[in-house]
């Protein structure tokens, strides 16, 4: 539900963002995925030397660094880990993670393609994947993996979601909106597709279309500054001055609108 203060918050945010124009909405990432890669560190003489692994790595060690995110130590954990576990699926699921965590995406690459050669029904894995391959600019190949996870499970936005990125980055963009609004069916709470979906729409100029979703994706999470960005330049595009605007009518409308796609 919209506060006093988070409405005013977000309306002078986009307000902000409206006034500066679209400088800064062209430097959003509206393919952002859960697990977002980070620059690799650069190594110089004076940084540290990496510690030697002595000995067997447990599972629980290795994911512990990553929770903690100390993604480059978790990433050389969960490759000593593959190496004396070769047969665990969930090793080389957290050896993908851990890498693309630490921004190598090609250890990421080859990390999930061995846990889907362990288990071709690993949907974590499929999806992921997935998402590597679109960051690498490589979404038709992305594509059969979308399409795997989803017939193994099509009951969760999981699957829809990268689906909706995939339709985006091969310019199907009604594709695309088909299956954000599927993800958001099935999760009227997944405000990443909510944000995506506003952004397909301002992608063939629909900026009064995207105001809804983008309500409603701050109504769920008012921290990410992208959902807030998306906004002002939506509004700016309508012409309408954000001190006027109900976003919390705007959600509701949305919210009513999304049961018609039931």
């Amino acid at each position: 539900m919209w506060t006093t203060r988070t409405l005013a918050a977000c309306l002078a945010g986009a307000l902000a963002i409206a006034a500066c124009g679209d400088r800064h909405a062209k430097g959003d990432d509206a393919n952002a995925a859960e697990v977002k890669a980070t620059a690799p560190e650069t190594s110089s003489a004076s940084a540290p030397t990496s510690p030697v692994i002595t000995g067997p790595v447990s599972f629980e060690d290795a994911n512990t660094a990553f929770k903690q995110k100390r993604y480059d130590e978790a990433l050389r954990l969960f490759t000593a880990y593959t190496t004396e576990k070769p047969d665990n699926v969930w090793g080389y699921y957290m050896l993908g993670l851990s890498a693309w965590k630490a921004g190598d995406r090609e250890t990421a690459v080859n990390a999930f393609t061995l846990a889907l050669e362990k288990d071709s029904t690993h949907v974590k894995s499929h999806l992921n994947l997935s998402r590597v391959l679109i960051e690498q600019g490589h979404a038709q190949e992305a594509l059969p993996h979308v399409a795997a996870a989803l017939a193994i499970d099509s009951t969760s936005s999981e699957g829809f979601r990268p689906l909706g990125r995939v339709k985006s980055e091969l310019s199907d963009s009604d594709g695309a909106i088909a299956a954000y609004k599927r993800a958001i069916v099935l999760d009227g709470r997944d405000a990443w597709s909510l944000n995506n979906l506003a952004r397909v729409y301002m992608g063939q100029g629909r900026f009064e279309d995207a105001l809804g979703p983008l309500a409603r994706a701050i109504e769920i999470d008012s921290t990410v500054a992208a959902f807030r960005t998306n906004l002002g330049t939506a509004l700016k595009r309508t012409g309408r001055v954000p001190q006027d605007v109900d976003l919390g009518g705007l959600a509701r409308s949305f919210v009513e609108q999304v049961k018609t796609w039931r």
